[in-house]
């Protein structure tokens, strides 16, 4: 007998899996706490640290303690000295790290899976590509794109096929777009991964910072409009504006992504 999509339950579906998109300081990165259960975070981003600070979260961090500071122009050959920089290495010390994690059974002990942030991460894997091909510090190629599109996009599929909640933070920008001509916002990735790697992701909410001068909201938007096309929402009968707003940093579980899981 096939298969019947109205005998479908949770555990055939798996675990939720969000990309969470907005500008600088949207409150993405403070989902990570609310999480039920025991979280690991691949931190990328420098300021990530501050906000997961005094919790208990298990993490490692990879980013370039040393990049190059010759100035680059986009005319072919012409560029500063090259300086001493470590970052084109970052992304193989990840990449075995991962691997060693995934080989060993390391994300078994964990309910949920973070990367914050996936624009950061995706500077890191051009470094790399840069390097295999060897214009390190210069301005990337349409091969280097193109390098860093199927890295990346391998690297969501391994994780996605995991059993595990997985968060995944990434930055947008507002800008026009080149199909439509319309104004929206443009999650911060490369061609043609802005439409390939949502894809992959069964949550993409974007996040907002709704604050006044007299209180504190944090709000995600779970349903697309025409400024933001590439959202998509499974959880049944949600607002089109979700509170996610964290009221007792004590109980961060008890607020946002936290509260919405937990009771679902």
């Amino acid at each position: 007998m096939m298969p019947n999509a109205k005998d479908v339950t949770e555990d055939d579906v798996g675990k939720p899996k969000f990309l969470l998109i907005g500008s600088t300081g949207s409150g993405k990165t403070s989902q990570i706490l609310t999480l039920p259960g025991r979280t690991f975070v691949y931190i990328f981003d420098p300021s990530a640290l501050a906000t997961l600070k005094g919790h208990d979260i298990e993490y490692e961090e990879f980013m370039p303690t040393k990049v190059n500071l010759g100035a680059v122009s986009l005319s072919k050959g012409k560029s500063d000295p090259k300086t001493t920089a470590d970052a084109a290495e970052i992304y193989t010390q990840w990449a075995a790290d991962a691997d060693t994690k995934v080989a060993s059974g390391f994300f078994k002990d964990f309910d949920n899976v973070c990367f914050d942030s996936f624009t950061t991460f995706s500077d890191i894997v051009m470094d790399r590509i840069l390097k295999i091909n060897g214009r390190e510090g210069q301005f990337p190629q349409q091969d280097d794109w193109g390098g860093q599109m199927q890295t990346i996009t391998n690297v969501v599929r391994t994780f996605i096929t995991m059993d595990k909640t997985l968060l995944f933070t990434a930055h947008d920008e507002f800008k026009q777009d080149k199909i439509s001509s319309r104004m929206q916002n443009v999650i911060l990735l490369t061609g043609r991964l802005r439409v390939k790697l949502p894809l992959l992701f069964s949550e993409i909410w974007h996040m907002e910072c709704a604050s006044t001068a007299v209180d504190e909201k944090f709000q995600a938007q779970t349903r697309p409009d025409r400024l933001n096309p590439t959202i998509r929402c499974t959880f049944k009968e949600m607002e089109m504006y979700h509170d996610m707003t964290i009221k007792d940093w004590d109980k961060p579980q008890d607020y946002g992504l936290g509260k919405l899981l937990k009771g679902k």
